[in-house]
């Protein structure tokens, strides 16, 4: 495509739109996984906070806290504990004048990591997160709960008594912040796979509707094509017309019979040029009606007899369908006539043209077989388009304009049935159509 080709900055616009949503829906899922991820971690810390609450207000099973002796080396944030209390939970408990009265049961290491703690009674019953400062400068995170616990608790140690349970998150962050840093990199992973993706997304896109701008160049220049022939013969009859000035109408009767037929020409061409165009614009609605299909049928065809007749040829009809359908019979008479139309017009003078419908089960089965020329089969799978001509059979000398069979198609496809169309042997074509009644 060339540089400010209208086709290229539409590609352009639907690439950075898609690229945009990516962008926009993995961030999303990124804060919402995030999201879920950090309340998961912390909603499990909390828990261990309550756990640990209601074991120090009912006094189930207390801690057994034991001075660490010289040689050990206890982590932390962790304290010495028995099973049931939390490997990383620290338990301090204040008098009412806020002084830690458990410091011997803390070790040195762990009371140097608490000893700034200050008692806050406005915070009892609330989930704090405080950040203390170690002997060797390095900051460490807790979550911690305070409470009172009653004067009739039956450890001497808490009864009456403010106790702060702290648990350590280091840890916790440290995978909170992993996660992110994992997370990030692979959202930015599959943004540029986004890219990727955005870029063959609008060029798929494209697609449709490039192929329906070459259709609709092609159309519009066809249709002015199609168009421009009458009316330049037209015109040049009407100025021969005007070169004779004293002649009589029965002596000009040629020229004006083919003005006429060229006004006629395109009458029919604007028509089906009008009905196309309304068909694609969704505004004709079909109208299924009961209706009486074999005399329907045969007051249909009538007509076709006798112009047959008149070109010497032939006009068989095979009106074996029996009962009522659900048809347009509007829009299925005008299908007969354009398949009527065409093959009587390609059929040979002496030629025979053959009209079958049977009904088979619950659908019709229509049959329009001619004896002329024929379709080569490598036109067969486009004499639906539209202006689309068969140089053997299908040639604006006999006045067709190639919408016939696309009209043709548009009304089966709105009965939802199928046509196609197939050689007659020895010689012509046949168009076969199924509609369900």
């Amino acid at each position: 495509m060339k540089k400010g080709d209208p086709q290229q900055k539409q590609q352009l616009s639907l690439f950075v739109k898609e690229l945009i949503g990516f962008a926009l829906l993995f961030a999303v899922l990124g804060l919402v996984v995030n999201f879920f991820f950090h309340q998961s971690i912390y909603k499990n810390i909390d828990r261990g906070l309550v756990t640990q609450k209601q074991v120090v207000l009912d006094n189930r099973k207390q801690p057994q806290f034991r001075r660490p002796n010289s040689n050990s080396n206890p982590t932390i944030g962790s304290s010495p504990s028995n099973g049931d209390t939390p490997f990383r939970t620290n338990i301090l408990v204040f008098n009412q004048k806020g002084q830690i009265v458990n410091a011997q049961m803390l070790g040195n290491r762990i009371y140097n990591l608490f000893i700034n703690t200050r008692l806050d009674k406005a915070q009892i019953n609330k989930v704090q997160e405080t950040a203390l400062m170690s002997t060797d400068n390095t900051w460490h995170y807790f979550r911690s709960l305070l409470i009172k616990v009653p004067a009739t608790n039956k450890n001497p140690l808490y009864a009456g008594r403010y106790v702060l349970i702290m648990e350590n998150i280091d840890t916790d962050l440290l995978a909170i912040s992993s996660f992110k840093r994992s997370l990030l990199i692979t959202l930015v992973f599959f943004w540029i796979v986004a890219i990727g993706i955005a870029y063959f997304l609008s060029r798929s896109s494209m697609k449709p509707i490039l192929k329906s701008w070459k259709r609709q160049r092609q159309f519009s220049a066809n249709a002015a094509h199609e168009l421009r022939t009458p009316l330049t013969v037209i015109q040049n009859q009407m100025e021969y017309l005007l070169t004779q000035p004293k002649a009589r109408v029965v002596d000009q009767v040629e020229p004006i019979s083919t003005s006429l037929d060229e006004v006629r020409h395109l009458q029919t061409l604007t028509n089906r040029l009008l009905m196309l165009a309304r068909s694609d614009a969704d505004i004709i609605q079909i109208n299924r009606q009961s209706t009486d299909l074999k005399p329907w049928l045969e007051h249909a065809l009538k007509p076709y007899v006798e112009i047959a007749a008149s070109q010497r040829k032939s006009l068989v009809q095979l009106i074996k369908v029996t009962g009522h359908g659900n048809v347009d019979s509007d829009l299925i008479r005008q299908l007969l006539i354009i398949l009527l139309d065409n093959a009587i017009k390609y059929t040979p003078e002496g030629g025979t043209v053959t009209v079958s419908a049977e009904r088979v089960r619950d659908k019709l089965k229509l049959e329009v077989r001619d004896t002329g020329t024929g379709i080569p089969d490598a036109d067969k799978g486009r004499v639906f388009e539209r202006f689309y001509r068969s140089d053997k059979s299908r040639n604006s000398k006999t006045g067709g304009n190639g919408l016939g069979l696309a009209i043709a198609k548009w009304i089966v496809t709105q009965h939802h049935g199928t046509i196609t169309v197939k050689d007659n042997h020895p010689k012509g074509t046949v168009f076969a159509v199924i509609i369900p009644l």
